[in-house]
């Protein structure tokens, strides 16, 4: 790789090394002609006279010796920049560098012209300059080139600068986009993992309950209640593959969970719904709702012998959806009796968190006229940021 190459890499610069040489000309160029210029109407003016081809040609020489070591004056901008923001020292440390490289390259060029061009010259017109002329020029010449170098470094230190942070903020951009691609497909795993845990979970639950009913000699409800477990599993199989289900699908989920209970406590058990038209197209965590009522009767009404309620509502509030589950069992009175939380309410605590950070809530509460009311709130929005409200207000029985 050429050093140019390498030299538009480091600064970002998007030009090819043709692009680069030809920029790098037009730029002296201007300066050239200006020079020329100025050049022209000083000979006019003191000797009255044309330029002649020998000074035509040292001016030619100036030219393209500065096009030259364009790359080298490039490569000096980015080692020692020209940054206005920093300290007033070190400000002015590198113009002092460039200072001295300027006068540098203005010593060369006469050394140049002095020992290989003016013996040149000499050979071909027979005269040449004597060294005063050249000190005279170097004076002359100096400010102007200065002016010059200082203005193609500080260019291209802003447009470098300009490049580079294009090219890091894009880098930046794609960095972040990469890691919430991971975060997101980490959620997913993570929630996906939560899903399988609990489907187990209340597998278990229900077959022990016909285990039960079996032990019972009640083959009948035994064989009703394990049909209606395989349309319920069947159910959840179809939308193995989703995290989020339409409320109406998660509520039928529930309902059939609610036909496998209804088979256990046959008239002792009544169920009410209360649910809001708008709320059953919005989104909702799969199984989100089952553990909710399934700890309704494992710490609520399983006891009770008659009169049992489960009542479940649901209603939009501004941007969240507000889904309640009461129960008329127990409630505060065993409170104190019951250990620790199930695994369907941690995998549920967990599974909000996990979908939605910081703007969800479930929270329990005991009615004055008695049993327990769970309150489950989340965003409604699509991908929002959740979490659970009030871990708190969690009792150790729920």
């Amino acid at each position: 790789m050429s050093f140019v190459q390498r030299l538009l890499d480091q600064s970002r610069l998007p030009l090819t090394v043709r692009q680069f040489w030809k920029y790098a000309f037009c730029y002296w160029a201007i300066f050239a002609i200006i020079t020329l210029g100025q050049l022209f109407v000083l000979w006019l003016l003191r000797q009255a006279t044309m330029m002649r081809l020998h000074e035509l040609f040292i001016w030619l020489l100036d030219g393209l010796f500065w096009w030259s070591v364009t790359p080298l004056v490039l490569y000096a901008s980015l080692k020692i920049p020209i940054v206005f923001k920093n300290r007033q020292r070190s400000l002015l440390r590198a113009v002092c560098y460039h200072l001295l490289i300027v006068t540098f390259c203005n010593i060369f060029v006469n050394t140049f012209h002095y020992l290989i061009t003016n013996p040149i010259m000499f050979m071909i017109i027979g005269k040449s300059i004597p060294i005063e002329s050249y000190f005279y020029s170097f004076f002359v010449s100096y400010t102007a080139s200065f002016g010059q170098y200082m203005l193609l470094v500080v260019g291209f230190n802003k447009v470098s600068y300009i490049y580079r942070y294009q090219v890091l903020k894009q880098q930046h951009f794609e960095a972040e986009l990469h890691n919430e691609q991971l975060r997101g497909q980490l959620a997913n795993a993570q929630l996906q993992s939560l899903k399988m845990q609990l489907n187990p979970h209340f597998l278990f639950n229900t077959l022990h309950s016909v285990v039960s009913l079996m032990i019972k000699n009640d083959i009948r409800k035994a064989t009703q209640m394990i049909t209606t477990l395989s349309d319920l599993l069947r159910a959840v199989l179809v939308n193995q593959k989703s995290d989020f289900i339409p409320f109406h699908e998660e509520l039928k989920l529930t309902q059939q969970y609610l036909a496998i209970q209804q088979i256990r406590f046959q008239d002792r058990l009544r169920v009410e719904y209360h649910i809001d038209p708008e709320t059953e197209t919005t989104s909702v965590p799969q199984l989100i709702l089952q553990p909710l009522v399934e700890n309704s009767f494992t710490h609520g009404i399983s006891e009770l012998t008659t009169n049992a309620l489960i009542r479940i509502s649901s209603r939009i509030q501004g941007d969240f959806l507000q889904i309640d589950v009461f129960d008329n069992g127990i409630g505060v009175k065993q409170r104190k009796a019951s250990a620790g939380t199930g695994l369907g309410l941690k995998n549920t605590l967990a599974r909000l968190q996990q979908a939605y950070g910081e703007n969800a809530g479930l929270i329990f509460s005991h009615p004055a006229q008695g049993g327990t009311l769970v309150t489950l709130t989340f965003q409604c929005r699509p991908n929002p940021k959740i979490q659970i409200a009030d871990e708190a207000f969690l009792p150790d029985h729920r």
